[in-house]
């Protein structure tokens, strides 16, 4: 009986490598994280928008398509129904989104996705709804209903969001993500300063995005935080609040000093 499963879990095992997977996201970071978690499980390539989604569906077969839904050239709603109006592939599609409200869950299924992933990804929960769509499971996913913010702890850094990184890549990888991230930031909230002398709120709105969305999966709560409140004084076009947050936050000192 042992020896039995022993040869199942094998089998499964190598069932699982020989799937490949389609990541499709604009965010360099998010990519990166994406690629070392998945290449622990099965094959996979990389894409940066949906039009090279579409170029890479052409020639090559993928077993699930992991697609962001902000991007640019072509967001991930459109290149979803391009693949399926034009049958360039019939795996399982799973959105990739910050949205969190469940009418917006319930619009991406509707839609025609096969299912959603909200980021901030969780290292673990990720690579468990993987293996449930590379088996062809694509039931949706148990995610609390409520908005992220309220789930998330005040810590600075959830050192158990560290861990579960780390108990998937090497310390040395999630120290590059950590650097890569601090970089990122860097670039990004200089660039918003210099959005500021051309009032251009859209694209601070942008910019906090990508913070948010890259301070969430890996634990900067603080940092999470901040940003999406950043991001939603943009959103709404309220200029003198933005400025006034965006610098009582000291924002370019935020970053270096609480991680």
């Amino acid at each position: 009986m042992v020896s039995l499963l022993r040869r199942k879990s094998k089998i499964q095992t190598y069932q699982m490598k020989s799937k490949r997977v389609l990541i499709v996201d604009d965010n360099d970071l998010n990519r990166k994280l994406f690629e070392n978690l998945i290449g622990q499980l099965c094959c996979f390539k990389s894409v940066k928008n949906g039009l090279e989604a579409l170029d890479i569906l052409k020639v090559e077969n993928f077993d699930l398509i992991l697609m962001d839904i902000q991007m640019p050239q072509m967001d991930g709603m459109t290149a979803m129904k391009q693949i399926k109006v034009s049958k360039l592939s019939e795996s399982p599609i799973i959105a990739v989104t910050a949205f969190a409200e469940l009418e917006d869950k319930n619009n991406f299924l509707d839609q025609g996705f096969d299912d959603f992933i909200v980021k901030p990804i969780r290292p673990r929960e990720f690579i468990e709804s993987i293996k449930d769509a590379l088996n062809r499971n694509t039931s949706p996913s148990n995610t609390k209903d409520e908005p992220i913010s309220e789930t998330l702890s005040d810590l600075v850094l959830d050192v158990q969001v560290v861990k579960q990184l780390m108990k998937y890549n090497s310390t040395e990888i999630i120290k590059n993500v950590y650097l890569d991230f601090l970089n990122e930031c860097e670039k990004l909230v200089e660039e918003s300063q210099n959005s500021f002398s051309t009032s251009d709120l859209q694209a601070i709105e942008d910019h906090l995005h990508i913070i948010k969305g890259n301070s969430g999966t890996l634990g900067a709560n603080k940092i999470f935080k901040l940003s999406q409140k950043g991001e939603l004084l943009a959103k709404n076009s309220n200029w003198g609040e933005t400025k006034k947050f965006f610098n009582s936050c000291k924002m370019k000192f935020l970053f270096s000093e609480n991680i």
